[in-house]
């Protein structure tokens, strides 16, 4: 089940009614199944795994709040024991055959080396483990569960509560990642149920399934093929795939963030936001500022400080920002190309910073840079390097991620994805979004008034053609099946 299908808009109405006219445990109970029914509709032995680890770091926080009282000596062991299960799972689940393959490869390399033979010394069977979705977004939710109670956090008593957190479904698969003392007051008092509510949460849910199916999808079985091993692009096709999946991602993403924000909110529960135009950064430190925020902010509050963060010297410093990158390249998965991913990254944040430092050396560089031609150039520029960078991150391995981006220069000046670009009419549904973006944006500034955060600021009417406008274009956008979102498979 998932959120662009017809069953999700099946089971969304019926546990909102249920919600609205439970109370108290009730209410929870109803959270708790309604959460498991969702994770378990994929592979249910999988909601076994889900119930067994919430179990697990409940009673380990439990025993670190009563230890810190009673035998303070206890609390690292079992904040250690903690995050060892925990990110043990991860591994288990997502790197287990990564790492056995680099090791075996390692192993017949230097073996080739030293006794000059071309066959392996060891072999290895790919193991059959199924990563189970969401894994690596609620075992961060754990982390930071865990290692803020050990900081001083009081932790959740009830274990209804804290499964409701940790399997809370509009969030659960892929995010946004959660803080516990944000999340907590809202399940135990929701927002109260209003025509307001429902509004802005039927706004996040539309504009969501608009980003995802009348943009995302289309865009996504036009510019796949072109990330296939070995293939031969021209130049247009392959500028077009790289600059296509930049568009995909973040309609998929942000578009999924959309409707678990919006399905939290008709149950009176408010997550945090994961975007905030993030294609308009002016350099790369405000891209991470703005794209998948809840990351970011985790990146920064489990890796990079307790790496040292800033409060050190200029070389100490870089090293935590490359290491806290590399971090977040594996994390999105158990390839190579994640790594490469994750270190350009690092390295562009590196550089970055270094050029900051020389333009405070100058007066004028540094007002050359605040000026409108200098935020320009710096989005077009920081636009550019993600560009880059997200087509090694979508291709399947190094190999063909290099051949995309050299298909750009070395390849034909042929241009066969237009036609099936033409036929999908993704580039209306692309100028209807961006047209109703900039009203929004412009009425926002200008009156105060915000269409899609806000919605029940405009008048019914208006609203009310929006929402039919939206509906008719996505049935013009004809997805034949729901397809899964990008950041599932992390």
């Amino acid at each position: 089940m998932i959120f662009s299908s017809l069953q999700y808009l099946l089971f969304l109405p019926i546990v909102v009614v249920l919600f609205w006219n439970t109370r108290g445990a009730a209410r929870l109970w109803l959270v708790v199944l309604a959460s498991y029914f969702f994770y378990m509709s994929w592979l249910p032995v999988y909601g076994i795994l889900l119930l067994v680890m919430t179990t697990a770091n409940w009673l380990i926080a439990l025993a670190m709040d009563r230890s810190r009282q009673k035998n303070p000596s206890l609390l690292k062991p079992l904040l250690t024991l903690g995050l060892i299960g925990n990110l043990g799972c991860l591994c288990y689940y997502k790197y287990t055959n990564f790492f056995l393959s680099n090791f075996c490869s390692a192993i017949n390399w230097f073996g080739a080396q030293l006794h000059g033979g071309s066959g392996d010394i060891v072999s290895w069977t790919t193991m059959n483990v199924m990563l189970p979705l969401g894994i690596s977004f609620f075992v961060f939710e754990f982390v930071h569960y865990l290692v803020d109670i050990y900081r001083g956090d009081k932790p959740i008593s009830s274990w209804m509560e804290f499964a409701a957190f940790s399997a809370f479904f509009p969030s659960q698969i892929a995010g946004p990642i959660k803080r516990f003392q944000d999340f907590m007051p809202f399940l135990r008092g929701p927002l109260p149920w209003s025509s307001a509510l429902f509004a802005e949460g039927g706004a996040l849910i539309m504009q969501g399934m608009f980003k995802k199916v009348a943009i995302a999808d289309p865009i996504g079985s036009i510019v796949n093929g072109c990330f296939a091993p070995h293939v031969v692009l021209s130049s247009p096709d392959a500028m077009v795939a790289s600059l296509g999946f930049f568009i995909q991602v973040y309609c998929d993403f942000s578009g999924y963030t959309d409707i678990g924000r919006g399905s939290a909110l008709l149950l009176g529960i408010r997550l945090p936001e994961n975007f905030q135009l993030p294609y308009l950064s002016v350099d790369l430190a405000d891209f991470w500022r703005r794209w998948h925020m809840s990351l970011g902010l985790w990146l920064r509050d489990y890796v990079y400080i307790p790496l040292g963060g800033s409060r050190c010297g200029q070389i100490a410093n870089s090293r935590n920002l490359f290491l806290t990158m590399v971090a977040c390249g594996l994390w999105h998965g158990a390839a190579w190309h994640y790594v490469i991913f994750g270190c350009l990254q690092g390295i562009g944040l590196i550089v970055q910073r270094q050029w900051r430092d020389f333009l405070r050396s100058s007066a004028s560089l540094q007002s050359a840079a605040k000026s409108a031609l200098g935020q320009w150039a710096g989005i077009a520029g920081t636009a550019l390097f993600i560009i880059v960078t997200f087509t090694i991150f979508r291709a399947p391995d190094m190999p063909t991620g290099l051949n995309v981006l050299a298909s750009w220069f070395v390849g034909s000046s042929g241009f066969s994805l237009w036609s099936p670009i033409a036929k999908s009419g993704v580039l209306w549904f692309c100028g209807i979004y961006m047209l109703f973006w900039l009203l929004s944006e412009a009425l926002k500034k200008h009156r105060q008034i915000r269409l899609f955060d806000s919605v029940p600021l405009y008048p019914a009417a208006i609203r009310f053609a929006s929402w039919t406008a939206a509906t008719f274009l996505m049935i013009a956008a004809r997805p034949t099946i729901a397809t899964p979102f990008v950041y599932f498979q992390f």
